[in-house]
Parts: C-alpha cells; sequence; structure tokens
C-alpha cells in the first residue's frame, strides 16, 4: 500500500525529537518526502515552497499559542492539510479544532495504521478521527482522564479558584509571585480547554477534583 504523492510533502511538526522521529519512521515508507520541522519559522517556509503540504503535528508540543493561532495558520494557508497527533485531548478542543477547520485527529496512542489512516484523510482533506478521539467525543461525561495532565500545584489551584480565592489571595496562601498564580492559571485553562473560572469550576467537578458538594454555585 504505497502511496507515492511526491507533490505533497508531509511535513511532521513537533518540537519533541522523539515523537518526530517516531512519527517519520511510520510515514518515511509510505510517504517518500517526509520532512520534519521543529519551530514556526522552519514550517512557514515549507508552506511557502509547499503550500499543498500536509502539517502533522501535536497543537499542544509546536509552537502554537492556542488552538485559534492554529487556525490563523489554517486561513493563511488554505490549500495545507493538519493532522492532528497529539497525547490527549477533550471534547472542547475538538470542537475548537473543528471550528477551525481541522478535522483529522489522532492520538499518540493509537496504532500505525490509525496514524497512517489520518495522514492519508489529510491528503484528501477528508475529515477522520481516530477511534480513541472518537472516544472522547462520544463520551457523556469528559473530564475524568484529563485531569492527569494537571500537575499536583495546578490541581491545588483549581481548587482555591474554586473557593473563590482570587489570583492575589492565591499567590499569598501559595507563597508564590501573582505572575506565578497567573501562568499556572493560564496552564490549567489551556490544558483543560476552558476559557472561564466558572467554567473551569464546572469541569473541576465533573473531573472530581473538588467535591461538589461544598461549590453548588
Amino acid at each position: 500500500m504505497k502511496h507515492h504523492h511526491n507533490h505533497t510533502p508531509v511535513v511532521i511538526a513537533d518540537t519533541q525529537h522523539l515523537t518526530r522521529e517516531g512519527l517519520r519512521s511510520i510515514l518515511q515508507p509510505h510517504y517518500p518526502g517526509v520532512r520534519s520541522v521543529s519551530g514556526r519559522e522552519e514550517l512557514q517556509q515549507v508552506l511557502h515552497e509547499h503550500p499543498r503540504a500536509v502539517i502533522v503535528t501535536d497543537f499542544i508540543l509546536f509552537d502554537f499559542l492556542s488552538i485559534k493561532d492554529i487556525g490563523e495558520l489554517k486561513k493563511q494557508h488554505e490549500a495545507a492539510g493538519i493532522v492532528i497527533v497529539t497525547n490527549a485531548i477533550n471534547q472542547y478542543q475538538i470542537k475548537e479544532l473543528n471550528d477551525a477547520g481541522i478535522k483529522t485527529i489522532v492520538l499518540k496512542k493509537d496504532d500505525e495504521e490509525e496514524i497512517l489512516h489520518a495522514v492519508g484523510s489529510g491528503l484528501k482533506g477528508k475529515k477522520y478521527y481516530s477511534g480513541s478521539v472518537l472516544d472522547v467525543l462520544l463520551r457523556k461525561e469528559g473530564p475524568q482522564e484529563e485531569a492527569y495532565l494537571l500537575t499536583t500545584s495546578e490541581i491545588d489551584i483549581v481548587r482555591l479558584i474554586s473557593a473563590g480565592l482570587s489570583t492575589k489571595e492565591i499567590a499569598s496562601r501559595k507563597h508564590i509571585s501573582f505572575h506565578t498564580v497567573m501562568t499556572h492559571r493560564k496552564n490549567i485553562f489551556r490544558k483543560l480547554g476552558v476559557s472561564s473560572s466558572t467554567e473551569l469550576i464546572l469541569y473541576a467537578i465533573k473531573a472530581g477534583l473538588i467535591d461538589n458538594i461544598a461549590y453548588h454555585i
């Protein structure tokens, strides 16, 4: 099953060397022209030369600021395909990617066949969600296993935010700077795909990070 799309290079955009090499070894036999880039400028350069390239990327690890940011890239390079290969994803993120026109998603734990299928779909401009992504999409209660993505100090901060503490109060309670709390907060929102404290609290209740009895808002 060889697909020789000589005009359509497959570009692996990931900051992790291990992931780039792993994906390259899976894709190389099928897409001999596969290339990998580790930064934004390199990616722009490849897209300039090959506007129809298919980008295989992890939106969390590559230097995209957010899903909106990757959506902007998609707008600038409409002919390019984007295949997301990531460690974990939640329903909000799948929806946000879908709204940005990115509809080909697999997880890094998926098998070789699913990854190849996703890249093939990306080349044809077709939508493809691997089984594990569909599971996330169809699950009634999403958050349980995404919550493990948070570090212990982040979970701590989620609890304090849920208890109604302000950023300033959290900073003095934890003996860290206001700026550090803001950074944690930004990372928590990004990892969980939420955009407000209210959403975060609902998420935290569903994920069992906080005892919902205490926070019936």
